[in-house]
């Protein structure tokens, strides 16, 4: 693993820790990615019943001798403007993972990563002021293109501020990280407090 500077130059290098390879079932990885947009759902989608939608409770038309078949309401589904059958109704969408399944899970997802050479390590820096600029300036001397999601310590409130008007760039404290936000980014930075914090945090693997 390359460990850079903030121009982008080459620090040094550094052998993956244990937690970069990992082996297990990948299907663990989709277990928890599924958990996690499941719990992102709202929830709120809902249709009306025919008890609910508005309309007549009159008879459309007499029961005999029209030709029709035998209506009482116009508020059955199979009319226009009438009621939904078994359609959506407000639910809770989330369920929880056992914790062990989770870890293992982003370990899986990080080892991938480490495998396709999409891992790296920054050295760390502090944005003394909130602006878009230094950060870009850093993200472009990097050349951390696509979706990069940079894993630190803890991160200041100037360094929230830089970062978010950044297109691609999602900055985490790297004990928070989820599977599903390694599997969506291209690239996984850590800083090298982050990393630390990260490795204690996994157990010091």
């Amino acid at each position: 693993m390359e460990i850079l500077t903030v121009g982008g130059a080459v620090k040094g290098k550094m052998d993956a820790p244990a937690a970069f390879n990992v082996e297990g079932k990948p299907g663990l990885v989709w277990d928890s990615v599924t958990c996690y947009l499941a719990n992102q759902r709202q929830g709120n989608a809902s249709t009306k019943t025919r008890a609910e939608v508005s309309g007549t409770g009159k008879k459309p038309y007499r029961q005999k001798h029209t030709g029709n078949a035998r209506h009482g309401s116009r508020r059955s589904p199979i009319f226009r403007h009438g009621g939904i059958v078994f359609g959506p109704r407000p639910r809770d969408y989330s369920y929880e993972l056992p914790k062990k399944i989770r870890r293992q899970a982003l370990l899986l997802a990080l080892s991938a990563k480490n495998k396709a050479e999409k891992v790296v390590v920054i050295e760390d820096f502090e944005i003394t002021q909130p602006k878009t600029k230094e950060m870009a300036k850093i993200v472009a001397d990097c050349k951390f293109d696509g979706n990069t999601l940079l894993l630190v310590d803890c991160p200041s409130d100037s360094l929230k501020r830089a970062s978010r008007n950044i297109v691609g760039l999602m900055v985490a404290p790297a004990t928070q990280v989820s599977a599903y936000a390694v599997v969506a980014s291209d690239r996984v930075v850590f800083t090298e407090s982050g990393l630390g914090k990260f490795l204690s945090a996994m157990g010091g693997k």
